[in-house]
Formats: structure tokens, sequence, C-alpha cells
């Protein structure tokens, strides 16, 4: 079963009912949808669309190039022969060419689809990469999270043992009226006071500045009176690696798969339908000086055989490359199985002194109670008074430190396996 830990409230001693809340999993979700970085995404999606669009109206509409040439030469074609009452007309040495040069493709060898298929492979891999930079918040947020709690809980202590000092200083104030104890008591808690006030304004400044740089990752309203609330993480055994790293990787395989595919489409020759209407001077009568309009059509090929030339190089190529990738994946992985472990010792170590703290704490407690009796009864200073309230104090701050830091080192462990 779950323990929820509503902020330390229960510690706090606040009315859950009177404040707004808001959970470590609210604040995951928020900074990511606050963060700049996610635009991207959309970004990489748009492009994406608009360049398999332009790769298939390359493919399917007619490509259409206007040509157009105007020439002199300083010789012409003539025929050599001379026939009697014959005139055979001389062209023109500055000559004119205006085409329409229209081309569809008939077959490409799948050339299309593999350069769509390769655009998409390389829009999955940028939209890999930046969930990798979006899950890398988590960490931030784990940090201010539960430093927070940290700090309120580091607040509530320190509150007790002012209002503790407080009022020791007032019954010893009465003493000193009295006679019954000296004067130097009476200065040594109040003095004893203004440094736990001192140390008290520190902390609620540390307490701003963390809620105010959680709202300002999140975008959430983190105020004073907001609750921070988390949900302990039971199960970590068994947990499957599920970082996004895993999926940058895959995607990088695929990318270099679908430039596999452009390699091997290189060698495949090309059929196209060919128009070319225009209007020239001469046309394609060699012998007229009038422009005249012409018309060729036909099928084409084009096969580069030269592109055999590198073919298996490349190949090597991609293949090292997709290498390259498996050895950084097996390599995350093992630094990630180290972290995993180094996270299950952490974790083993404050369990392990979170079993003496409560031990710590009643021995801490019954002393500065013992303590607290002698100093009414003017058999002890308020110097050693202090030294047993502080160590009572500092007794119940780590245990609520050891708490938290047990917690913190769960949340690690599983933002550390994606989970």
């Amino acid at each position: 079963m779950k323990t929820y830990l509503l902020g330390w409230a229960w510690v706090l001693g606040i009315p859950a009912l009177a404040q707004s809340s808001v959970t470590l999993e609210e604040c995951y979700a928020a900074a990511r949808a606050h963060y700049p970085q996610l635009r991207q995404e959309a970004i990489l999606q748009q492009t994406n669309e608009l360049a398999i669009a332009n790769l298939n109206a390359s493919r399917r509409l007619p490509q259409l190039t206007v040509n157009g040439q105007a020439t002199w030469q300083s010789e012409v074609t003539k025929l050599p022969i001379e026939l009697p009452n014959l005139s055979v007309p001389v062209l023109n040495k500055d000559q004119y060419k205006l085409t329409l040069d229209a081309s569809y493709t008939l077959y490409d060898g799948q050339l299309t689809q593999l350069q769509t298929a390769a655009q998409q492979a390389g829009t999955a891999t940028a939209i890999r990469q930046v969930e990798v930079e979006l899950n890398r918040l988590k960490d931030q947020v784990n940090s201010l999270f539960l430093n927070a709690l940290l700090t309120d809980e580091n607040i509530r202590l320190t509150r007790i043992l002012l209002d503790d000092l407080r009022n020791r200083a007032e019954k010893t104030r009465a003493s000193v009226r009295f006679g019954t104890s000296a004067q130097i008591n009476l200065d040594g808690l109040l003095a004893e006071a203004l440094r736990t006030e001192q140390r008290l304004a520190d902390l609620n400044a540390s307490r701003q500045g963390l809620r105010a740089s959680l709202q300002l990752l999140t975008g959430l309203p983190v105020i004073d009176s907001t609750r921070l609330v988390v949900v302990e993480p039971t199960r970590l055994t068994g947990l499957s690696l599920n970082r996004p790293e895993l999926a940058l990787y895959q995607a990088q395989r695929s990318q270099y798969d679908a430039q596999a595919g452009l390699i091997n489409n290189r060698t495949k020759p090309r059929i196209s339908l060919f128009a070319q209407p225009g209007v020239g001077r001469p046309g394609l009568n060699l012998l007229s000086n009038d422009f005249k309009p012409f018309f060729i059509g036909g099928l084409r090929l084009n096969w580069n055989l030269s592109a055999a030339y590198n073919l298996e190089r490349d190949r090597q190529l991609v293949a090292l490359n997709r290498q390259q990738v498996d050895v950084q994946q097996a390599t995350f992985e093992q630094n990630i199985a180290l972290q995993l472990r180094q996270q299950q010792t952490e974790i083993d170590r404050l369990e392990a002194q979170l079993s003496r703290d409560a031990e710590i704490v009643a021995l801490r407690t019954k002393v500065r109670q013992a303590a607290a009796v002698q100093l009414d009864n003017g058999v002890l200073a308020a110097r050693d008074y202090t030294i047993e309230l502080n160590n009572e104090n500092q007794a119940l701050l780590n245990q609520k430190l050891h708490q938290l830091q047990r917690l913190l080192a769960i949340i690690q462990y599983r933002t550390i396996s994606g989970n």
C-alpha cells in the first residue's frame, strides 16, 4: 500500500483542507509542458510533414522547366554543293530557342518511398532526442521539490526550538527576579533565542527561493501556503529499464537502416516520360531560317553505373555507425545499472540509519527533559540546557532528514530506471 506524505503536513500541523496542494507527479507534467523545448516536437512534426509532401509532389507531379537561349556562332552549316536554278538558304549566325521541358517519372526504384522513410526516421530521432532532454527535467524537479520539503521540516523544528527557548527564558526571568537564578542564565537563553531567530530567517529565505524556483520551472502557483505532496513509491524490484535514451538508440538504428536503403537504391535505373515543346530559329529543320514551333517526346532511361564505385564502402560506413549506436547503448545500460546499484546501496544505508534514529530521538528527549527540570531548579546552567536542547533538535532533524533522503533515493531510483 502506498504511503502518502502530504507535504509532511502531519509534521507541520497544517490544516490539509485549508490549502491548495501540488504533487510531485503534477510538477513533472507541468515542468514538461512549461519547458520551451517541448514546442520543438511540434515544429519537427510540421517540418516532417512538409518534407514528405515535397517528396510526394516531386514523384506524382510532372517536373517542368522553361529553358531559353540566344546564341551567335562564328560559322553555320552549309551544303558543300551548288545546283543550277536552285538557291540553298544560308542559316543566320544568330539563333534562338525557347522550350518547355517536361518529365514524369515512371519508375524510380522506390526512391521516393525510401526518401520518405529516411525523412521519417530522421524526424523520429530528433523527437527522441528532445524527449531525452525533457526527461532531465525530472532531476531538477526532484531536487527543488524534496529540498523544499526538507526546508519546511527544518523550519518546523526550528520554531519548536525557538518556542522552547522563549518559554524557558520567561521562566528564568521570573527566577532572576526572585533571586533563585543568575542573570547569566537568562542572558544565555536570550542569546540562543536570537541565534535561532537568525537561523529561522535564513531558512525562510531558502524556502522562498526553492518555491520560487519550483514555480518558475513548472509554471504552477507554488506559494507559501501550497502543500507539497509526494507519493512514496514502494516497489523497486522487478522494474524494467524504461529510459527515453533506449528509444533514441532504436530511432538512430532505424535512421541508419533508411540510409542503407538509399545507398542500395543508387544503382537502380530510372525510367521517365519526357516532352519538349518549343519554338526556335532554326527549329527541327536545320535548313530553315524561320521561327518554327517543334515538339520532341518519348521515354528516357537513366542508369548511373558509376554509383557502384563506392557502394560497398558506403554500406560499411553505415554498418559501422550502427555498431557505434550498439556500443553507446551498451555503455549507457552499464552506467544505469551502476547508478541503480549505488542508489540501492544508499536506500539500504538510510534505512539502517532510520532504524536507530527513533532510539536516538527518544534518548535525546529524555536527557533534554531532565535538563529542563534541573534548569528550573537552578542546578543547571542555561548554557548546558541549550546544548541538550540543540542536541534533541538535531536528532529530530536528522531523523526527518534521513526519512526525506530515503524518499529522495527511492524516487531517484525510479527516475534513473525511467519509471
